[in-house]
């Protein structure tokens, strides 16, 4: 989800990054339904699909990885940076209010019994997705800072991203061990969730801190990428794959820990964004690509598509949930009757479907005048 503002060419892996977490933002809005089961009914189908589940957390950190690697990596236009800034704060606010609509239309029976205020008052937090907007331009605001620091004071830029890791995911690693602790030692049965231990010496209180980390950590990349390729490519997969399959595993346990915990189905999408293990298999994700270099037309057609499928697919999704619910459910649902092996395909099968829908709306509206600088 990366405005391009200029002709450059294009870099295969970034493509394949930008891929991958486009299907797993996709992914994670297909299996919604799994966070809302009852934790009574989980069963062994049920956590082989929360497990999948799991690794769709770093579908945000790699988009804001990738922005942090392009950006700082290029020149720097103020004035260009202000109108993709406002630009964006334009686009959020637009899609809001389509969103909303669309959902309104869907529910007309809801708007026929409440009334619009009742109906826009029930329906506003399904366009909580779009957070993701809100959180590019906060960045973006200080993005002039953060470029000028990187480009001259390039210890500073890193001291900067280290105190950012560590009040953002430092906190949220003792939000993490006090759940356990309070949970499994001391059973006093205490969720902790966004706890500020750092009180009224976080900077961060308010506002997605982790993305600031994510993005700087993409310009860190960038600045040591010849370093970085010239790890032996064995050295580098196998160093990816054992922190791919440690995030991955660490993203599931800390979802069952919550959801045992709290007794209720933990969303450790949600909560994950800002955990090590989400960090650590982003990190492993950026390596793992670095092995793609070859330009791919599916992987370049969706990277240029990102921030159009990001927008839209949630109201294909909220389209075919309303209209084919049931048969959606039955091929997807880990309690479905189907046995999971169909499901697991349904899964991946539907977030497919979802997504090449929402590209080709997107290269449709893309030809249309005015609203094409909406996507």
């Amino acid at each position: 989800m990366i405005a391009k503002t200029t002709s450059k060419p294009r870099i295969a892996w970034i493509d394949l990054l930008e891929t991958i977490a486009i299907f797993s933002v996709v992914l994670c809005h297909c299996t919604a339904h799994i966070a809302n089961m009852p934790l009574s009914e989980a069963g062994i189908g049920f956590y082989l699909h929360y497990a999948l589940r799991s690794i769709t957390a770093v579908c945000v950190p790699l988009f804001f990885f990738a922005n942090g690697y392009l950006l700082l990596s290029r020149p720097f236009d103020l004035k260009k940076h202000l109108y993709k800034t406002l630009r964006f704060v334009l686009i959020a606010v637009f899609w809001y209010a389509l969103t909303l609509a669309f959902l309104i239309f869907l529910h007309h029976d809801q708007l026929a019994t409440s009334g619009l205020a009742g109906t826009i008052s029930n329906l506003k937090y399904s366009v909580t997705h779009l957070w993701y907007l809100g959180a590019l331009v906060c960045l973006y605001v200080f993005f002039p800072l953060l470029k000028v620091v990187y480009d001259h004071h390039r210890r500073v830029f890193l001291y900067f991203t280290i105190i950012c890791v560590v009040i953002t995911f430092g906190n949220t690693l003792l939000n993490n061990l006090m759940t356990f602790y309070s949970s499994f030692i001391n059973h006093q049965g205490i969720i902790y969730t966004d706890t500020n231990f750092l009180n009224i010496f976080n900077p961060f209180r308010g506002m997605y801190g982790y993305t600031f980390v994510y993005f700087c950590l993409g310009g860190v990349a960038a600045y040591y990428i010849d370093k970085i390729q010239a790890i032996t490519k064995k050295a580098r997969n196998l160093v990816a794959l054992a922190g791919l399959i440690i995030g991955w595993l660490g993203l599931f346990g800390i979802g069952y820990m919550y959801s045992k915990a709290s007794h209720q189905i933990w969303d450790n999408i949600w909560y994950g964004y800002d955990t090590i293990f989400a960090l650590i298999a982003t990190v492993s994700i950026f390596l793992l690509s670095l092995n793609w270099q070859r330009d791919n037309i599916i992987f370049r057609t969706i990277s240029r598509n990102t921030l159009g499928i990001y927008l839209i697919h949630m109201l294909i999704i909220y389209a075919l949930t309303t209209w084919f619910n049931t048969f959606i459910m039955q091929y997807t649902s880990p309690l479905s009757s189907m046995p999971f092996i169909i499901s697991f395909i349904g899964v991946i099968i539907y977030t497919a479907i979802v997504l090449v829908i929402s590209l080709n709306i997107a290269s449709i509206i893309k030809r249309v005048p005015i609203i094409r600088y909406m996507l």
